[in-house]
């Protein structure tokens, strides 16, 4: 079994996108006191993007790591992991109310899903080829 040392460098870059997200959602719930934490929209949308990154990222990671493991090339897993990075980065800029904004948000949840969805494929695939030579 092989090392996991190009998807550390992606699980080290994502880890510190989430420390500055967390450190923008923290900003804000303290802006905000009492029944304002209910409805702050700038509060809810950056829990939402703390949310959206914990629901997808780890995962992710996870499926990278166990195809790296097994063998992937270095090549296609530096592919998958710039991609995830630019798809939370697109996600989370795209989060705010600029014009124009919304698009790179979709457009960043749409790589993230095309990452994972490749990344599941890929275990599905190393999976199924040795248990087909036996």
């Amino acid at each position: 079994m092989q090392s996991v040392h190009v998807t550390l460098l992606y699980a080290g870059i994502l880890g510190l996108l989430l420390v500055v997200l967390s450190f923008n959602m923290m900003k804000n719930w303290v802006r905000v006191t009492g029944n304002g934490q209910k409805t702050d929209a700038d509060l809810r949308r950056a829990e939402a993007l703390v949310a959206s990154f914990t629901d997808y990222v780890p995962l992710t990671l996870l499926l990278m790591a166990m195809i790296e493991a097994a063998g992937a090339p270095g090549g296609l897993l530096h592919t998958l992991g710039l991609i995830l990075v630019a798809a939370r980065l697109m996600h989370a800029y795209g989060s705010n109310r600029l014009k124009g904004a919304d698009a790179l948000r979709f457009i960043g949840a749409q790589l993230t899903y095309l990452v994972l969805t490749l990344t599941s494929f890929g275990c599905l695939y190393i999976y199924e080829i040795p248990k087909l030579l036996r």
